[in-house]
């Protein structure tokens, strides 16, 4: 059964990506981390870890969630400076693969 998300949760699942959004086109150097998009933050209930779930092209896929999980120290201390919260979730990266799955099927019916 799936759990619900209270109101708090969701509020900080939005400040997280924002703040994650501002710092990957501002905040980090690495030409590499220029093409992320976060697709969606889901914190946990008791806001002591995040799963942020990205999307790049395929063919960087590997490589972008190592970096990015390598990176999660830095993101989670910037995090820290910027979000007024007692205590900053730890963050895992994860792949999203539906917004290129969206893509390619919008290319094939295009093609139809």
């Amino acid at each position: 059964m799936p759990q619900q998300q209270s109101f708090r949760t969701d509020r900080v699942n939005e400040l997280i990506k924002r703040e994650l959004v501002q710092l990957l086109s501002t905040g980090t150097k690495d030409p590499r981390l220029q093409n992320v998009f976060i697709t969606d933050v889901i914190v946990s209930r008791d806001l002591s870890s995040a799963k942020v779930f990205f999307s790049v092209e395929d063919d960087e896929q590997k490589q972008v969630t190592h970096l990015l999980n390598k990176a999660s120290g830095f993101f989670r201390s910037s995090l820290s400076k910027s979000l007024e919260l007692r205590h900053t979730p730890s963050l895992s990266f994860l792949y999203d693969k539906a917004p290129n799955t969206g893509a390619k099927m919008d290319k094939l019916l295009s093609k139809l």
